[in-house]
């Protein structure tokens, strides 16, 4: 999560934020364009409801721009989600809630990173809150990556991330107007910033990660395929219909079982089924260790289900009997990526539990801000992303 983003309630699920109609795209829009997001969430239980929506810019780093919000947006201040389509399902039902932004009702003067906020109508109480970016399309970007090994202990293979950037005129000190960030994954709250810049050509911003901070290239994905829950799929094992919630119990997952991967991309948000006859599940992991990872610290299940959030409700908990880990996560059906993470003095380490042999390709973006000297803050003029090989 970014610095100020809300987790919703335990009643808000399945969350989706992405631009136009492509599911899999970017929350990113090009300003001044006929771009605009799409936001999906589900409600369970319960009738239909009024939501109220507001959006706040935000500098690079996710801090408050202090931008008044008339400097950034065109129209209403808030906006409201008025309508929600009643799922077919029972145990548990769901109203389901779609909303378009941009639209007639407020439009965006500046390019930034912002965080949209859905509020309850009558308090104005934010319940969840989502990243999305607007990007002004200037310039020239182009990103490349470079593979490294040995730089850890455990021979892990590292990606140094590369941007070259041909600025605007308007760009008189690039070294001190200009600052380049990468993410992994799509991960937001964890961007780096390019801590090696090379201005030796002109008009050319040159940009990247050092090797020592460079990422982990085998920040691996496990798959979680329910689309069809009742028709079962190459991870399922047993299901329980009668139960409410549906009880699908998934077969172990082994860290480093698996010595030759398939290769894949990863489902960065997941793909919840979209008809209002998708159902949701009670899903049970179980996860067993090596003897050389065992651990006392405690294991959670994290995915986009539960918005890559450590959560209580998925803790895992040893069981003797099987020599194994187990918890739960209710799910909508679906396609999801998913990881065991470890918690330790309130750290998340997601990369321990991972397999050694890489199979999931990882995604890169690159993003170039201009300090506007007049607004004092950040603007987006360009974004790049790309897979590794």
């Amino acid at each position: 999560m970014v610095k100020g983003q809300v987790a919703p309630p335990s009643h808000i699920r399945s969350i989706q934020v992405y631009r136009g109609s492509r599911k899999q795209s970017l929350p990113a829009i090009e300003l001044g364009s006929s771009d605009h997001l799409t936001l999906r969430f589900d409600v369970l239980g319960g009738t239909s409801r009024l939501f109220r929506v507001r959006v706040r810019h935000r500098n690079s780093d996710w801090s408050d721009s202090r931008l008044m919000t008339d400097y950034y947006l065109r129209g209403f201040r808030e906006d409201l989600i008025e309508r929600a389509q009643p799922s077919g399902v029972q145990d548990p039902h769901y109203m389901h809630y779609r909303f378009r932004f941009p639209n007639e009702n407020t439009q965006l003067r500046i390019s930034g990173n912002y965080l949209m906020e859905v509020m309850e109508y009558e308090t104005s109480q934010i319940l969840f809150s989502v990243p999305f970016f607007v990007h002004e399309n200037t310039g020239r970007m182009e990103l490349s990556l470079e593979e490294l090994y040995g730089l850890d202990s455990r021979y892990r293979v590292h990606h140094q991330p590369f941007a070259r950037y041909v600025y605007p005129s308007y760009v008189i000190s690039p070294i001190t107007d200009l600052k380049m960030l990468f993410v992994q994954n799509r991960f937001w709250g964890r961007a780096s910033e390019a801590d090696e810049e090379d201005m030796s050509e002109s008009g050319v911003y040159r940009a990247y990660i050092s090797r020592p901070n460079s990422f982990v290239g085998v920040y691996e994905f496990r798959q979680l395929d329910l689309r069809r829950y009742d028709a079962g799929g190459p991870e399922i094992v047993q299901v329980r219909s009668e139960t409410i919630p549906p009880q699908v119990w998934l077969f172990r997952d082994v860290v480093n079982l698996d010595v030759s991967p398939r290769r894949r991309t990863p489902i960065a948000h997941g793909l919840p089924r979209d008809d209002l006859r998708a159902r949701y599940a009670d899903v049970h992991f179980q996860l067993e260790l090596p003897d050389r990872e065992a651990t006392d610290l405690p294991i959670y299940i994290y995915g986009p289900f539960n918005n890559w959030t450590i959560k209580e409700d998925n803790r895992m908990e040893y069981q003797s009997s099987t020599d194994s880990y187990t918890g739960r996560a209710l799910i909508k059906e679906g396609e999801y990526d998913y990881k065991y993470a470890i918690v330790e003095k309130g750290r998340i380490d997601d990369l321990r539990l991972d397999a050694s042999f890489a199979s999931t390709a990882q995604e890169y973006t690159s993003l170039v801000y201009y300090r506007d000297p007049g607004l004092q803050a950040d603007r987006l003029l360009q974004l790049e992303s790309g897979l590794s090989r």
